[in-house]
């Protein structure tokens, strides 16, 4: 299998060409003539816009020159989020501008070379039914305002994930990929355990990030998520060292899945850790990892975590019996709109209606605090259907990696990394997001695109065709 014509440096011998220089040396006259027109505005805020376009610009050389650096882009604006840092970003919406400015460029690259052909697996047409079932949904909900936002999120994100599938080509870039997501979490567990070190207000992590880290169930989801994929690295690390920094970026994982306080997670985590074991290799060796890991986490506990887990018995007392009813409104939702549901993003603003609680109206807006009952009740039986094929198609995916007859040693062993970190992703996503409206969040599509590519990426190792 030949690697994509728009994604592949040219080949050797192929003519050069100036448009990098032409285009750099015009961005230095913008940069130059911006320096002059923001004399009016304070010095400092001037100068940083001025240089900002340089290195701006030179970003873009390089995604026109190799689309794979926007992709990063994508992720590390998903992720890392600086518009969270830096809140002057935000109306630029930049996750948004990046993913389509990228798939622009894609479609522009197919129509130019029409001899290319269009990576597009069984997950992406299933994805694309499910884009369909919300575009219809638009126009039944009632809230036809959130519905379209919801619309338009998921479309990004199925574009998001096409340009995974395309532009993820081999176990290197598959590597950058996963590392990029790795640091990512290593930022933000050091950013919790700082603010959970500091007395935050709720003696947890509390907020990390804004989107799918809003609130500390939505960052003990994100942990466990990436989870496998730290831990399974020390199974394949070569040196001493690299399995002493995956140890601790595994117990980093950990200590601030703790800390975080989630019921949810303390759940999500402890499936996700036996889905580990049971997976690995050598089950004695890993089994010594997991309890020494799980030991000081357990030395590292407060008490008040221990009383946190323990509440997880009394389902008939406070959020745990709030989340029940809010289930319960869920399910009558589905049971009134069994076919399609009420619609992307409205189950929230139906709640009162359905709540059988004193206070209903203040329940308006709320979160259905579990996926399943979200997904019945917004999506109907046939985006629970969709739902289903669609992860059970991953799962397929995940599968097939692992069965391809690769030579390559190395290529060999990073794709069993891949399709056990995926699917132990997976199945602790299932976990957790039991107990949270994870419906919408970015997880479980970004695993789908990373079993997508990584399932061609095995077969065209297997055939000797892709080296690294």
């Amino acid at each position: 299998m030949s690697r994509d014509i728009w994604h592949s440096p040219p080949p050797p011998g192929a003519p050069k060409t100036i448009w990098p220089a032409v285009l750099m040396a015009v961005g230095l006259g913008v940069a130059a003539g911006g320096a002059i027109l923001f004399l009016n505005i304070p010095i400092a805020v001037g100068t940083a816009a001025a240089l900002g376009l340089v290195p701006g610009l030179a970003l873009l050389i390089a995604i026109l020159r190799y689309p794979f650096v926007g992709l990063l882009l994508i992720f590390f604006f998903t992720y890392v989020r600086p518009q969270d840092i830096v809140t002057a970003l935000r109306p630029l919406h930049l996750p948004m501008l990046s993913t389509a400015g990228l798939f622009a460029l894609a479609v522009f690259n197919i129509v130019r070379n029409r001899d290319k052909s269009v990576l597009w697996p069984g997950g992406m047409t299933i994805f694309t039914l499910i884009l369909a079932l919300m575009a219809i949904g638009v126009i039944t909900s009632v809230n036809n305002y959130w519905a379209f936002q919801y619309f338009r999120d998921m479309v990004l994100m199925a574009v998001f994930v096409f340009l995974i599938v395309n532009l993820v080509t081999t176990s290197t870039e598959m590597r950058r990929v996963i590392g990029l997501m790795v640091a990512a979490h290593a930022y933000f567990c050091l950013k919790g355990l700082g603010q959970f070190a500091a007395g935050n207000v709720f003696g947890t992590t509390g907020t990390v990030g804004s989107g799918f880290l809003g609130d500390e169930n939505d960052f003990a989801l994100a942990l466990i998520v990436m989870f496998p994929f730290v831990f399974f690295s020390i199974q394949r690390s070569k040196s001493g060292a690299r399995r002493f920094l995956w140890t601790a970026l595994s117990l980093l994982v950990l200590l601030t899945t703790m800390a975080t306080m989630s019921r949810g997670g303390f759940v999500g985590m402890a499936v996700t850790l036996f889905v580990c074991w049971v997976m690995s290799a050598n089950k004695i060796r890993n089994a010594a990892v997991l309890l020494f890991l799980i030991l000081v986490v357990a030395v590292a506990a407060p008490k008040r975590y221990m009383r946190e887990i323990e509440s997880i018995r009394n389902t008939g007392e406070g959020t745990a019996d709030l989340r029940v009813k809010y289930w319960r409104a869920g399910l009558k939702m589905y049971a009134e709109h069994p076919l399609i549901g009420v619609g992307q993003g409205n189950s929230g603003a139906l709640l009162p209606i359905y709540m059988d609680v004193p206070d209903a109206n203040t329940k308006w807006g709320r979160a259905m605090h579990g996926t399943i009952p979200l997904l019945l009740a917004e999506l109907g039986t046939i985006g629970f259907l969709l739902y289903a094929a669609f992860f059970f198609q991953t799962v397929w995916y995940v599968r097939r990696m692992v069965r391809y007859p690769i030579d390559d040693p190395d290529e060999r062993v990073y794709a069993r990394y891949l399709s056990q970190s995926t699917f132990a992703a997976m199945l602790g996503f299932l976990a957790c997001s039991a107990f949270l409206s994870a419906l919408y969040y970015p997880h479980l599509y970004i695993l789908a695109g990373i079993a997508m590519a990584g399932e061609r990426i095995a077969a065209t190792a297997a055939q000797g065709g892709l080296k690294t």
